[in-house]
């Protein structure tokens, strides 16, 4: 059986393991690197400072994807049942109507051959969306935003979609991050030049990891993580979980660079978000359906570890990246 291991937004590749290992104190001092740590020191707080919570309470009897305002924020194409819940704040970018979408797909035996259908006389779907103030409310007193449940269905279909809308009354932070509101429309350029462009992208990312170029790594970054660190409203006194602490994150860098396994990049399609305006290249094999080509895996033990990464325009013409 495959495993996957998702991390926060790093990834590496095959190198020579006689190269001198990265070791945090030699690139702390770097520029983009720096600008990453003190992150924190430009997030903003507000007079109120709600997360929004998906929470899946049940998903039996088949697999599936949950896009919030079309930005994956779940997966799960597994074998077995499912509970779980994933903060979305990354995925608001301004107050009032959202958008979720449940992409169902059918279900996959041990050796992660999916089935043809989905028996939907025994699918259960459960969920909810909740928001609150971590740190000064308590999380069973947070606001209800959504509660669905699958109605009782018939049938057996190759697919089946569940489009949903909730109302986010409050995103505090949304004068102060631009995501990827204003980019272009990507999904009406020449897909065979953009799909180059894209993988370029990639590759030049590869590159950075090959070289062990942390600094470069960050700097590419840095945009995708202020705009996530301030979306989660942490400062460096604000009481709210550390998600994507850039300590943290910079120290995954560093792990990740400092990995010999080998990156898989491979066996993929270029897949638009964001309603057209992100891109993104993920797989098409059956062990790792719809996870980002920016993979790498153990092929002894069989347990690989992907890396999201979505690419946006910020003005035509210009290139292409990192947004989330």
């Amino acid at each position: 059986m495959k495993t996957l291991f998702s991390t926060l937004l790093c990834f590496v590749f095959l190198f020579s393991c006689a190269q001198k290992e990265i070791k945090k104190e030699e690139i702390m001092n770097q520029e983009n690197v720096k600008k990453v740590v003190n992150i924190y020191k430009k997030v903003k707080t507000y007079n109120y400072n709600p997360s929004y919570t998906l929470n899946i309470d049940k998903a039996n009897n088949f697999t599936f994807e949950a896009l919030v305002n079309d930005l994956p924020v779940y997966k799960q194409y597994d074998p077995g049942n499912l509970s779980g819940l994933t903060r979305i704040n990354q995925a608001l970018l301004k107050f009032g109507k959202q958008k979720l979408t449940i992409r169902m797909t059918p279900v996959v035996d041990n050796n992660y051959n999916m089935a043809k259908e989905i028996d939907m006389e025994n699918v259960v779907l459960k969920l909810s969306i909740n928001y609150g103030e971590y740190g000064k409310e308590k999380v069973k007193d947070f606001k209800e935003a959504l509660k669905y449940e699958l109605p009782k269905q018939k049938g057996r279909l190759p697919y089946y979609e569940v489009n949903l809308e909730f109302d986010a009354p409050v995103v505090a932070y949304e004068k102060d991050i631009e995501g990827w509101k204003n980019g272009i429309d990507l999904s009406k350029e020449n897909k065979d030049e953009l799909l180059k462009e894209v993988e370029t992208f990639y590759k030049e990312m590869i590159g950075y990891y090959k070289a062990k170029d942390v600094n470069a790594i960050a700097g590419k970054y840095y945009k995708r993580q202020f705009e996530i660190t301030q979306a989660d409203y942490q400062n460096e006194w604000f009481g709210t979980p550390i998600v994507h602490d850039p300590q943290k994150i910079v120290n995954e860098w560093i792990d990740n660079v400092n990995d010999s396994k080998p990156f898989i990049f491979n066996q993929y399609k270029m897949q638009f978000f964001g309603d057209g305006k992100m891109v993104a290249l993920v797989k098409v094999d059956r062990y790792y359906i719809d996870y980002s080509a920016l993979m790498r895996e153990d092929p002894e033990r069989g347990k690989a570890v992907w890396y999201d990464m979505y690419l946006y325009r910020p003005k035509a013409g210009g290139p292409l990246e990192v947004i989330r």
